[in-house]
């Protein structure tokens, strides 16, 4: 019987190694073309990058720089916002006592149920009411608002697994529900905090449809809007598409991500593993 469970394991081990291998390729292969020559590519696809031509990264950057730093300030400005916004309502719902607050919270919860795509086309509506079209604030209102729900569920269900004995203490001290807030549930609420900014920071760094929706300016489009016509031009093979330079782009696109998970790993296991399934 032991026999038998050790080649199951090895087995599961062995097919899980090769699918994960197999998840690579398409990377490894973005990678490899984005070292080498667009003629290279298209006289030898599976062909190894020697010399590798880091140039392609250079004209990557600059075709994409501006596009890339529009990105990551809205991203970050609305993350900053939402984590704010959704820090205090969740306090007000775990911590508080005021009339219809469970009806609120279900009302939040009613929400989580409605697929975003529904919503486009009334929000567009109020955008276009409002004179947010082709502005950073058409980005940033609707953000901020559309991420507050499940921001406000994680933060509500982690703040009220923390005990109730550290208020009480801090208000029999004199401290303020401010106070509360600022030195004790946020301070304690970080693991969630990463986990909420990652999340959030992910759907809103590869966001396509809104920004399509909202912006024209070229000056102001994000780097998926850059990305889906990013098409830069070889002139030495019949001015096809370079493709060393395209996939160079690609990489560079996912480098910010690559980073906000290197540096928020921790906190968010931790998030995802308590705060996330508490209830």
């Amino acid at each position: 019987m032991k026999r038998r469970t050790s080649w199951r394991q090895i087995a599961s081990v062995g097919l899980l190694s090769v699918l994960l291998l197999l998840a690579f390729v398409p990377t490894l292969m973005m990678v490899t073309m984005s070292l080498r020559r667009s003629i290279e590519i298209f006289g030898n696809f599976w062909g190894t990058p020697y010399p590798p031509r880091f140039a392609n990264y250079a004209n990557a950057v600059r075709l994409l720089s501006v596009p890339t730093l529009n990105t990551l300030w809205v991203c970050v400005t609305s993350v900053a916002g939402i984590l704010v916004l959704s820090m205090l309502s969740g306090y007000a719902f775990a911590r508080l006592r005021f009339l219809g607050r469970e009806f609120l919270f279900y009302l939040v919860l009613a929400l989580m149920m409605v697929p975003a795509m529904l919503l486009l086309t009334p929000n567009y509506v109020l955008a276009m009411k409002l004179g947010l079209r082709d502005t950073y604030w058409g980005l940033w209102l609707f953000y901020v608002a559309g991420g507050q729900v499940f921001a406000i569920f994680l933060l509500r269900n982690f703040l009220q697994a923390i005990p109730e004995d550290l208020f009480e203490s801090a208000r029999i001290d004199g401290a303020s529900e401010r106070q509360c807030i600022w030195h004790i549930a946020t301070p304690l609420s970080r693991p969630i905090l990463v986990t909420v900014a990652i999340m959030v920071f992910l759907g809103l760094y590869n966001d396509l449809i809104w920004p399509m929706l909202i912006l024209n300016d070229p000056d102001r489009e994000t780097l998926m809007l850059a990305l889906l016509h990013f098409n830069p031009i070889d002139r030495r093979v019949s001015n096809r598409p370079d493709l060393g330079v395209q996939a160079a782009g690609y990489v560079c696109a996912s480098i910010p991500i690559l980073i906000v998970f290197w540096f928020g790993m921790k906190s968010y296991i931790r998030g995802i593993t308590s705060g996330a399934i508490k209830g």
